[in-house]
This record gives structure tokens, sequence and C-alpha cells, in this order.
């Protein structure tokens, strides 16, 4: 891809043609992974030299990488410092026509900016808490922890991770944060740590545009908390004469073009103090490598200078060094995967549903380390650079002495993310693909936050250099919140389009499907209601299964359906729960439809009413749901009128079976007796059934209200 030159940090000159220079991009980076790996590698290299079509062939060259990194801990070293070696040396930084390679700018360029600094208006608390935000609720203590174990039971988060969260939400000094200084590079990002640092109390140092709109913002969030915000300010603007609407445009700085002027303010701002700086700045495109090179100029400083801990997010679309459980667990789930999968995967001829488990990589010294492949081709090279010279400057920064926390973050729901409706659509049904999880972008932000404090805080975590690990790329081994990439049976890219294809089958074909069976069904239960109400008010004569009989039967029948429903997960519902209740009810329908002795028992009144009514609403809730129009009276209705028509139906239920007892008697079900199957198995199954499904039932009002806020009472 060919890029125009700016002021400030610009790709290298690549070529010339008859428009003049040319800077590509993809030369550019290959000209990069090829010089890391050159330092180890010539044949790899080598490789990467000879590659044409770099934007779809760049992948098994950046996974190339990561296991060849994986040799040694000097390969993995090696590699890194030659490739940003290359960056520092070829990439260019234009001020006023003057270029300069990107190194010798940084000698050059001397000025810096003025500080500005606000302070939060809330009270310090006398303690803190760690609260994650997660469908609609805040998670503290016991259910934290409860959230946490599933997490790691269901393989959302590695083991590690789960425990280092909740160790620092019991470790509450750690959560005071009124100590610490944090340099936030892109400190207004939607996947950085701001607003929890702010609300802990920190004292954050904030790099961001130069834009009045982000000031306002980021000093409106700095006020409303117990925190600190300290910032740069244009040169020879003093603070304490501008208001407000002149602070916020006097503060902020480019990273692109002020770029030595910011590093230089950082190495003197708040003096002394023990610095933590995060790389959380994110732009599209060819502009992603360039933010974080610049960023990378500014945290090598202040490592080096200033011996500053370092914070970055690690994508879960990257290759990356993983645990053996995670490797083992990949390789579980796709044995496990549902048939439909797998099939992908054949009729796709391998392109699709890909296995996710590697050929494990033999290092130096004759231990075995696992690589997980999840880079997507369609992010690009650039993606993959921008990513890979974060974890170069993580490793050579432990290497130094340094304390890295660079912790793999889920993929979130960031409006930079689904404004791609392709990954919009892939998102909603990811969880199809076990054990997929696309958070919020407030659950990530809490999780990712406190995975920081826990790397602050303890030797113990691979990112610090006195915990001994095997090779330095297990930085980002441990801790890691990746959503389910690890361990999902397949690689991130080969179910990508699968995903968007499922959503638009459950959202056309099935949503369509479910609709129509729900309305039918809504009519169907109605018609039964008015028969029933018709002949039980004296308008009828004959029997009652005269009357509604026939309908009953087949919209019950209908049901059945149900169960294929739940077992093709076409509705999220236990299989076997619904296969009992929809059984159960069969049973009763079609006892009474085959004894003409039942057809008038007063307690088919029971069934009527409580089925009847009970159906209309469940079918009507669910039909609007899928719509999207539930109203608060009718959602009432949906999880109030069991707590009557549950026990009604189940006597009513109970009633006929007691009253077939006599005219079963004969009858036989594999040899047993008909009678005796009602007696000993049939009615003692209710007993612990009502209770259990009733309770059930009541925690699931009791969530809903949770939920939604409707007062069900």
């Amino acid at each position: 891809r060919r890029t125009m030159a700016n002021e400030g940090l610009c790709w290298p000159v690549t070529s010339t043609d008859d428009k003049g220079e040319v800077r590509s991009t993809q030369d550019t980076g290959k000209r990069i992974l090829e010089a890391a790996l050159r330092a180890v590698d010539d044949e790899a290299a080598d490789a990467v030299h000879r590659e044409r079509g770099w934007r779809f062939k760049y992948k098994k060259h950046f996974v190339k990488s990561v296991e060849i990194s994986a040799k040694s801990p000097e390969n993995a070293l090696k590699v890194a410092g030659a490739g940003l070696d290359y960056m520092y040396d070829h990439f260019e930084f234009i001020r006023d026509g003057q270029r300069h390679v990107l190194r010798e700018a940084l000698r050059i360029y001397k000025g810096g900016f003025g500080t500005g600094v606000v302070a939060g208006q809330k009270p310090k608390p006398d303690s803190f808490e760690l609260g994650v935000p997660y469908n609609g609720t805040t998670l503290t203590g016991d259910a934290l922890q409860a959230q946490l174990d599933k997490w790691v039971r269901l393989g959302v988060c590695e083991l590690s991770c789960g425990a280092a969260i909740s160790q620092v939400a019991q470790a509450k000094p750690w959560l005071d944060l009124s100590d610490r200084y944090f340099v936030l590079l892109g400190a207004g990002a939607a996947m950085g740590p701001l607003q929890v640092l702010l609300a802990h109390g920190a004292n954050v140092i904030a790099v961001d545009l130069n834009l009045d709109k982000i000031w306002r913002r980021l000093i409106g969030l700095a006020k409303d908390s117990c925190g600190t915000l300290t910032f740069p300010l244009k040169e020879g603007c003093e603070q304490s004469r501008l208001s407000d609407d002149e602070l916020y445009t006097a503060a902020g700085c480019n990273l692109f073009t002020q770029t030595p002027e910011i590093k230089n303010w950082l190495l003197t701002v708040h003096p002394g103090k023990q610095l933590c700086v995060g790389g959380y700045a994110y732009l599209m495109g060819d502009l992603f490598p360039r933010v974080a090179l610049a960023m990378d100029v500014i945290i090598k400083e202040l490592t080096e200078k200033r011996k500053a801990s370092v914070a970055f997010l690690c994508t879960p679309t990257d290759c990356h060094l993983v645990p053996v459980g995670a490797y083992n667990a990949a390789k579980d789930n796709l044995r496990k995967a549902p048939l439909w999968q797998k099939m992908i995967g054949l009729l796709s001829m391998g392109k699709m549903c890909v296995k996710n488990s590697r050929r494990p990589v033999t290092t130096a010294a004759g231990e075995t380390l696992y690589v997980c492949d999840a880079l997507v081709s369609a992010q690009g090279p650039n993606y993959a650079l921008a990513k890979r010279l974060q974890h170069w400057r993580a490793m050579l920064a432990r290497e130094i002495g340094c304390v890295v926390s660079s912790n793999v973050a889920p993929s979130t729901r960031t409006q930079s993310v689904t404004q791609n409706k392709n990954f919009a659509y892939a998102y909603e049904t990811m969880h199809n693909f076990k054990p997929y999880e696309i958070p919020g972008p407030e659950t990530s932000n809490a999780v990712m936050t406190a995975l920081l404090i826990y790397d602050l805080n303890t030797p113990m975590q691979n990112g610090n250099k006195l915990m001994p690990i095997a090779n330095p790329q297990q930085i980002f081994s441990q801790g890691a919140f990746h959503g389910g990439t690890w361990r999902c049976g397949f690689t991130f890219d080969s179910i990508g389009v699968p995903a968007v294809l499922l959503y638009y089958v459950q959202n056309l074909v099935v949503k369509n499907y479910l609709i129509a069976y729900n309305a039918v069904q809504t009519v169907g239960w109605a018609a039964v209601l008015y028969m029933a109400l018709q002949f039980y008010l004296g308008a009828e004569e004959g029997t009652a299964w005269d009357a509604y009989g026939r309908p009953l039967v087949t919209f019950q029948n209908l049901a059945s359906l149900e169960v294929a429903h739940a077992a093709l997960g076409l509705v999220r519902a236990p299989v076997t729960t619904t296969a009992v209740q929809v059984a159960s009810r069969l049973a009763v329908v079609n006892l009474v439809d085959a004894y003409a002795e039942l057809h008038g028992h007063w307690a088919c009144f029971f069934i009527a009413l409580a089925w009847s009514i009970t159906e209309v609403v469940r079918y009507s809730w669910y039909a609007l749901n899928l719509l999207a129009k539930p109203l608060g009276a009718h959602t009432w209705l949906r999880y109030s009128t069991f707590i009557v028509l549950y026990p009604m139906g189940v006597f009513g239920e109970m009633s006929l079976w007691v009253a077939s007892l006599p005219l079963i008697a004969n009858a036989s079900l594999f040899g047993v007796s008909a009678a005796s199957l009602v007696t000993y198995a049939v009615l003692p199954g209710y007993l612990p059934g009502l209770p259990t499904l009733y309770m059930y039932m009541l925690s699931q009002r009791a969530k809903v209200i949770a939920v939604t806020g409707i007062l069900l009472v």
C-alpha cells in the first residue's frame, strides 16, 4: 500500500516512480520482519524477502518469527532488537521540510510542554473494592469470584488470569492507587484503563490528541473521581490564567508530529516518582504502526532513563506461546465440536474451521513450547506489525529489569470494531464456537486493569525478571483473558466467515422461523383458551374434550419441535429439561385422548386453563422478544402467571393420572404394568419435580428483576 508523506513520523521511502517517492507500507513491513529474522535465521529471512503478495501471505511469516524466537531466549531478544533497530534507522521524521531518520530526530529536537494538573473532586473512600461491570450489573465479592471461576472453567480465560484477578479483589491495599503514577499514551482509548485508574485514586499522566472534545471528556472524568490528571499544555500557557474552555484547547499533543517533545516532557514530569507507561493508542490501517512506533520511542526512553514499568494490551488475534493446558483444551474442544462445524471444515476443503492446535516447538534446551496462531488475515500486515512491535519492546524492557504488564485482552465490542459490520455480525454468533465470549468494553477495562494492578504488585508474574521463564515470549502466556481464542477447537481466522454466515442464517432464516412458530402457537393456544372458556361458561354441549381436545392435542404435539430447537442450538434452552417438560405434557394429553372416560373429567378444566393461559403469554412474549418489542406489562405476565398457573396445571395432570389407574389396570409397557408405572414412577416423580422447577422459575424471575428493573410483584 502506498502512503503519503506527512509532517512528523512517517513511513520510509521505498522506491520512486513517475509520481515521485513511494512509501510502501507492505515493502517496509516485509523489510522490518526480514531484518528481525536475519539476526538469527537467514533461511527464514530469505523466505520473507522472496514473498510476493505480502498482504495476503504475511501470516505464516509472523507465525514463523514466533516459533524461531521460541527456540531460545537469545533468539527472542535478538529478533526483537533487530526489528526495532530497523524501524528507528529507517522511519523518517519530517519537520519544516527537514528530514531525519527517527533515531537522529530524537537527538535533535529539544523542546517540551507546559504541565496542567486537575485534581478529582470526589473524596477518597476509606477502602476500595474491585467491581467488574458485566451483563448490566457490577460484580463484586462472591459474585465476582463465582464469575471468575465460571470463566476459567469454560475456558474464556486462563487459570492464572482468574487467580490474579481474584487476588487483586482480596488485596484491598493494592486497590488504593493514590501513590501510583501511570502514563497513558492514548489516554482516551476505548480499551484503556483511564476510568478505572481514576476511580481508584491513581495519578494519571494523560497523552492524547490536542482536540477540545477529547480534553473536555478527560478532564471531566478526572474531576468526577478521587484521582488526579496531569497533561501537556502548549508551551507558554499557564493553567492558572486559563478558563475551562481555554484549558481544553491548550491541552494535548500529537504523537506523530511532536514525538521528541512528548518524550522530553515525560522525562521531567513528576520527577522522582516511579512511573508505569502504557501504550493504548490505536488507529486504523497504516497509521497504527506509526502511532505504535511513536509510543515505543517514549516507552524506550522512560524504561532506560526512569526505569518505568511497561503496560500493553495484547490482542488475542495474534500468535502467542500458550500454556500446555490451553493446547490440550483446544484439541479436546475440536473433538467435542458439533458435527455441523466439522462439516464446514470438510466442505470448505480445510479453509474454514481449521484445527487450532499446532505442532509444538522444541527449544534448544529440549523444552516443549506450544504456539497458538490466532492471526486474522483480514486485519492485515500493518496491524500484525504494530502488535509485534509492542511484543518486542515488552521483551526488551523486561530484559533490562523493568516490570512488564502485557496481558492478552479479549476481543471486545468496542465501537471501532463493531463499525465493521462483518466483525459485528461475527461477534453476535461467536458463542456457538465454544468457549468464545465477546464482552463489552466496560468488562474488558475492569478485568485488564485488575491484571495490571496484579502485575505491578507481585514479582510472581512472567513480566518480572525475578520470575524464571523458558522464553521471553512467555510474558504473554500468563494472565491471559483471551475470550476463548486459545482453547477453541478452531483457529480464530477460520471461524470468521462461518460466524458471519451463521448470523445471517440465525437472523434471517432461524429468526423468521421462530417468529412464525411462536406466532402459530400463540394463535393455537388462544383458540384452545377461547373454546375452553366457551365450554365452561355453558355455551357448548358434550364433553370438554369434544369442545377443545383436538386443538389442544395438536398444538401440544407441535411443541415437540422445541426439543429439536434446543438440541440444534436455535434457542438457549437445556435439552434435557425441555424434553422432560414436553414429554410430561404429551403423556397426559395422549392419555386423555385415548380414553373416552377421561374426556369429561373435571381435571381437564385445570390443564386447559393453566396451559392455554401460560402458553398464550409465553409464545407471544417470545415472538415479540424476537421482534425486539416486548412490553413491560407483558414481561410481568411472562414471569408472574406461573406462580398460580404452574401448581394449578400440575394438580390437573396428577388428578388425570390418578383417574386413569382403573382404565389402564390391564395395560402394560415393555412387560411392566402401566398402573404400576404410574403409581410408582410417574406420580412420585412430580413430588421432587414440582418444587425443583418452581424454584428454578422463581430464580429466573429474580434475574429478570435484576436485569430489567421491572417490579415483578
